[in-house]
């Protein structure tokens, strides 16, 4: 018996523990613990993160080390039944740069508003992606023809993330979390240099000065990405546009033969004049110029090199440079993180060639007729793209085509119907969405009663409910021609002698009969 009872006594043990907990629990507050309106603002004059320019290099290249401060803001309301327990707190990161600051209890009420503001603050060198997106956006700048002769100031927007946590000395209570995210701005400062100038043109007759054999001084390269420069290669989707430039200085002017290689993908090999530059940027000296704009499908990762082979025995050439072009989902969901497996594959970037409108009409027939607005696209491959189709009588169509391998051209065709029931001119136009100069326009004119066309044919604008007035011409009411025997037929009635009424003997027959006890005179129809 003692050995069953030792069993026992652990299990009664276990079962009291669990009916306390019980008990506590459903003596316990519906909500011990809650945090609620948690925001956060940026406050303060915007900060600024500056970039200095580099005359030899021609560029923008460091940014200084001032420090940049961020002032943000925060609110939180904490309902709690117990007081916070300590690690209780709220904190906020942005760019590379973190606070935070310790939540506490400052009276017994249920709930309390607890605010503050952070001061975050960090040498503009030593912060992450607010110091890359400075330097890119400052050789931009330069690439695009800017100089140095002045300031330029360009204000960036980045997300700021906070996070508040808390927990009260309740012993049923573990914690509770919150977070708010807001954009954060801040000046992009390229400064100016007050010693820069223009290039100076070489004296009278310098053209005609022996500068030796021709020869290739540098060439440069750049990859660059635009905020609003975008495809879509698929709905809901964006991928960036790459802008590559290669320069070339040589120290005359004369024929410049170079290759752009890519990798993965195939080379270019280009041709170009490299002459003297009269004014701009590179006034005084021998350029040659070339921009390519590469689009593509997925998120890429790739490399390029521009080498000239115009010197011998060895070409000059620039030093690999890579990117990730990011293909990114309209709503802000990144579609893939980081280069591709294996580097990625290159993907040649789809183009809408040509676009071409006919408006086709059924011939011979008279209004109401149809006309059949048919537009035609070619592309560089097959692949898909976004179209719109408009005709000034508020017909409209617009959708997703896929070209195809027709013969040896990647084309594809819609068309549009649009009722005609008026004389004037119908116009039309078409266009590729993403590809400006897809675009196309015609016209035809319809002359439905004989009359020349005034104006252009434009929807109706009567309303097209019932409202009491009819469109179509009403003819004159004429009295229907009647007979009728033993009376006289006038204006369309049958008039009887005295004592005598008009009854029907067929359609638009009448005769006159004697009148009997109760009875009305029949009234004829029109």
């Amino acid at each position: 018996m003692s050995r069953i009872c030792s069993h026992c006594v652990p299990r009664i043990v276990l079962g009291a523990a669990a009916f306390a907990a019980c008990v506590a629990s459903l003596n316990a507050p519906a909500h011990a613990l809650k945090l609620e309106d948690f925001k956060i603002e940026q406050t303060g004059d915007r900060p600024e993160i500056r970039v200095l320019f580099d005359r030899p290099a021609d560029n923008w290249t460091t940014v200084t080390g001032a420090n940049v401060t961020f002032r943000i803001g925060w609110e939180i309301t904490v309902k709690a039944s117990h007081a916070l327990a300590p690690g209780s707190k709220v904190s906020v990161s942005l760019d590379n740069v973190s606070a935070e600051a310790a939540l506490q209890s400052t009276n017994n009420h249920y709930s309390e508003l607890h605010l503050g503001t952070f001061q975050l603050q960090k040498p503009g060198n030593a912060l992450s992606e607010v110091k890359d997106r400075a330097l890119q956006t400052c050789q931009t700048i330069r690439s695009n023809g800017g100089k140095p002769n002045k300031e330029h100031r360009i204000p960036y927007g980045f997300m700021a993330s906070a996070h508040a946590y808390a927990q009260t000395t309740a012993t049923w209570f573990t914690d509770e979390s919150a977070s708010a995210n807001k954009l954060a701005f801040i000046d992009i400062v390229c400064e100016a240099d007050p010693l820069w100038h223009e290039p100076y043109a070489p004296p009278a007759g310098g053209l005609a000065v022996d500068k030796g054999p021709f020869q290739v001084k540098s060439v440069e390269l750049f990859l660059t990405t635009f905020q609003n420069q975008v495809t879509n290669p698929t709905p809901g989707t964006e991928c960036k546009k790459l802008q590559v430039k290669v320069r070339i200085e040589t120290n005359k002017t004369g024929p410049v033969t170079y290759k752009l290689w890519r990798q993965p993908g195939s080379d270019e090999t280009k041709a170009h004049l490299s002459t003297f530059q009269e004014d701009g940027p590179f006034k005084g000296r021998f350029i040659a110029e070339d921009t390519f704009v590469h689009t593509f499908d997925k998120t890429t990762y790739v490399q390029y090199m521009a080498e000239s082979g115009s010197n011998a025995p060895f070409g000059v050439s620039t030093q690999w440079k890579d990117i990730t072009i990011h293909c990114t989902s309209t709503a802000g969901g990144g579609l893939t993180v980081g280069p591709p497996q294996g580097g990625g594959d290159l993907i040649p970037g789809f183009k809408v060639k040509t676009a071409q409108l006919k408006i086709i009409g059924i011939e011979g027939k008279s209004c109401p007729t149809k006309a059949f607005v048919a537009a035609t696209f070619t592309t560089n491959k097959a692949g898909k793209f976004r179209y719109f189709i408009g005709t000034s009588v508020d017909k409209n169509e617009s959708g997703e085509l896929e070209a195809k391998k027709v013969g040896g051209v990647f084309r594809v065709q819609e068309t549009l119907t649009v009722d005609i029931t008026k004389s004037g001119k119908l116009l039309a136009h078409t266009r590729a969405v993403d590809f400006p100069s897809a675009l196309a326009f015609a016209s035809r004119s319809y002359n439905c009663d004989g009359v020349k066309p005034v104006g252009g044919l434009t929807a109706a604008v009567d309303p097209t409910h019932n409202s009491g007035k009819s469109r179509v011409p009403q003819l004159p009411k004429v009295a229907p021609k009647i007979s009728c025997g033993g009376g006289k037929a006038k204006d369309g009635k049958c008039l009887c002698p005295a004592g005598k009424v008009p009854v029907a003997a067929a359609v638009n027959a009448w005769r006159c009969i004697g009148r009997t006890a109760g009875s009305t005179q029949a009234k004829p129809s029109r």
